[in-house]
């Protein structure tokens, strides 16, 4: 399991939200691993004078002992994004390539996407690829725009399809296209069952303004209650 921050604001990021995430990714009491050290790495989507741009940062380093300047000062008059930080379930599928956010072209679409959790490989086509099952929830997203032209019902087939073999799809979809713009879609399902076997917490998202995230950043905030509809996905 990793963890998770996805948000829409005005400006800037906020200052204490982003120190909850790094706190969380140095030091999580809800993991049995305990921290989050195997990368991390954003996209942000910033407006200025009415014009979208775009910076996209990967790293193998944890975000605990990066430089986070690039992502603080980001400034403009909206700005909406994903950060992620990792904890590798196996160590071959760790390094530069498999930071997260995962970024792929489909349709129309820049897909930029981001995981927490673990799904069995039985469940994809072809499981015997050497990638992530992130990175194969993602193509599967993308063969389904490249069917319907469709992110958000693309997002939802793929979602609810892989349910039945996920321990969680705990998940954020950034979508860019000329004609529509930057949204994000938030995925939020575990299974509970397999969840009694660590702290059911570990697995909760939360919301607080126009901010998505994991548990633990919930913790280091103190000031989040509202949890995500679960087994739904939500918009920002």
């Amino acid at each position: 399991m990793c963890r998770l921050l996805a948000f829409r604001d005005r400006e800037k990021i906020n200052g204490e939200v982003l120190k909850a995430f790094v706190n969380s990714a140095r030091y999580d009491p809800f993991s049995p691993y305990k921290s989050h050290p195997d990368g991390w790495g954003f996209i942000v989507f910033v407006k200025k004078s009415g014009i979208w741009r775009s910076l996209y940062y990967r790293s193998p380093e944890p975000i605990f002992r990066d430089d986070l300047s690039t992502l603080t000062s980001i400034k403009g008059e909206e700005i909406m994004g994903i950060i992620h930080a990792r904890k590798a379930g196996k160590k071959f599928l760790q390094g530069l390539t498999h930071a997260h956010p995962y970024h792929i072209r489909a349709g129309v679409y820049d897909l930029y996407f981001a995981h927490n959790g673990s799904i069995l490989r039985n469940a994809f086509e072809n499981p015997s690829l050497p990638y992530t099952d992130s990175y194969m929830f993602l193509l599967k997203i993308a063969e389904g725009i490249g069917k319907s032209n469709d992110v958000k019902e693309s997002f939802r087939f793929a979602f609810n399809s892989l349910k039945e073999y996920s321990a969680s799809l705990n998940s954020a979809l950034l979508s860019y296209s000329e004609g529509e713009g930057p949204l994000i879609q938030i995925g939020y399902y575990y299974n509970k069952k397999e969840a009694l076997d660590v702290s059911e917490e570990y697995f909760r998202l939360y919301i607080w303004r126009n901010y998505v995230f994991s548990s633990t950043i919930k913790y280091y905030l103190g000031n989040a209650d509202n949890e995500l509809v679960y087994g739904d996905i939500m918009y920002l």
